[in-house]
C-alpha cells in the first residue's frame, strides 16, 4: 500500500456499507528508515524498560525487600553446598564473594535471556493496538536483568567489606580492570539479547519455549566456570570450555573484579565475533518474523 492511498484511507471516510481494514506497518521499508524509525520512537525503550521492573515486584507484600532477598538465598545455599560441603576451590578467596561474583555477570545474562524471550508476548496487547518499531521491545527487556545485576554488585561490595573485617583482606582490585569487568557485563546483555532475537517469536508461537529454556541455562551455566575456577580444568582442555562464548565473559568479570584468573583475550576476542555474528542474524530473523508472530499474537 503506498503512501498516499494510507493517507487518505486514514482521514477520509469510507464509503457507507464499506469495512474499513486497517494495517498496522511501517510507513516506509528498508534498513535506513527502519533505524531512522527506531531512533524517532527511543523514548519507548525507556517506557518498557520501566514497565517490565515495576510489573516484576509490584503487588509483593514485601515489596523491596525481595530485591535482595531473591539473589542472597540461592547464593548461601549454593555456598553451603559447593564451599562448604564439596570443597570446589575459589582461587584463594572467599568462596561466597567467588561464587557470588560469577553468578552477578550469569544472572545478568540469563534474566536478561528470559526476559527478552517473554517480551513480546508480556507485551502482545500494546503491540497488536499501535505500530511502533517491534525491535524495541525485546532491546528494552533485559531492564529486570541490570537492577539485579546491580544488586549483586552491592552484595558484592558488602561481602567484601564483611571480609575485610573478618580476614583483615581487602579482595576486590580496584584499578582500570573494573572497567573491563563492565564491558564483560555489557557483552554478556548483548549475548543475551542476541539469543533472545529469536527466541522471543518462538515463544508466541509455542509457549513452552521459556520453560525449556530455564532447563537449557541451567545445564549451560555449569559448562561455564561460575561453580569452579578456570584453573582446576586442566590446560589440554580449556579450550573446550571457552568454546562456550559465556565462558570468557565471566572469566573477564571475575579478573576485572577481583584480580584472579588470567585475562582471556584470544577467547575473549573469539567471543565478541560470535555476538555480532549473533546480534545482526538475530535482528535479521526478528525483523522479518516480526510480522507473522504478530498475527499469532
Amino acid at each position: 500500500m503506498s503512501l498516499l492511498k494510507r493517507w487518505v484511507r486514514r482521514f477520509l471516510p469510507a464509503p457507507a456499507g464499506d469495512a474499513v481494514a486497517w494495517e498496522i506497518a511501517p510507513v516506509a521499508m528498508g534498513f535506513q528508515a527502519r533505524v531512522e524509525e527506531t531512533w524517532r520512537y527511543r523514548k519507548l525503550w525507556w517506557f518498557f524498560a520501566t514497565r517490565l521492573v515495576t510489573q516484576k515486584y509490584q503487588g509483593t507484600t514485601l515489596g523491596i525487600f525481595w530485591l535482595f532477598a531473591r539473589p542472597l538465598a540461592p547464593i548461601l545455599i549454593s555456598t553451603f553446598i559447593f564451599g562448604k560441603f564439596l570443597k570446589v576451590p575459589s582461587d584463594g578467596l572467599p568462596y561466597f564473594l567467588f561464587f557470588l561474583t560469577g553468578m552477578s555477570i550469569w544472572h545478568l545474562f540469563e534474566r536478561s535471556l528470559l526476559w527478552v524471550t517473554r517480551s513480546v508476548d508480556m507485551n502482545k496487547g500494546v503491540i497488536k493496538k499501535l505500530y511502533f518499531p517491534r525491535v524495541i521491545v525485546p532491546a528494552s527487556a533485559a531492564a529486570p536483568g541490570f537492577v539485579d545485576f546491580f544488586i549483586y554488585l552491592g552484595l558484592i561490595v558488602v561481602g567484601a567489606c564483611y571480609y575485610l573485617y573478618t580476614d583483615h583482606r581487602w579482595y576486590l582490585a580496584f584499578g582500570p580492570g573494573w572497567l573491563v569487568a563492565f564491558g564483560a557485563a555489557i557483552g554478556a546483555v548483548l549475548m543475551a539479547t542476541a539469543v533472545g532475537l529469536f527466541t522471543s517469536v518462538w515463544q508466541v508461537r509455542h509457549k513452552e519455549v521459556r520453560y525449556g529454556l530455564r532447563y537449557f541455562t541451567r545445564f549451560w551455566m555449569y559448562l561455564t566456570p561460575v561453580i569452579y575456577p578456570m584453573s582446576q580444568v586442566p590446560p589440554h582442555l580449556r579450550w573446550v570450555i571457552y568454546l562456550n562464548p559465556m565462558a570468557s565473559l565471566v572469566e573477564t568479570f571475575k579478573w576485572g573484579l577481583l584480580g584472579v584468573g588470567v585475562f582471556p583475550g584470544l577467547p575473549l576476542l573469539s567471543t565478541a565475533v560470535i555476538i555480532l555474528v549473533l546480534l545482526l542474524a538475530g535482528l535479521w530473523y526478528f525483523t522479518s518474523s516480526e510480522a507473522a508472530a504478530v498475527d499469532e499474537l
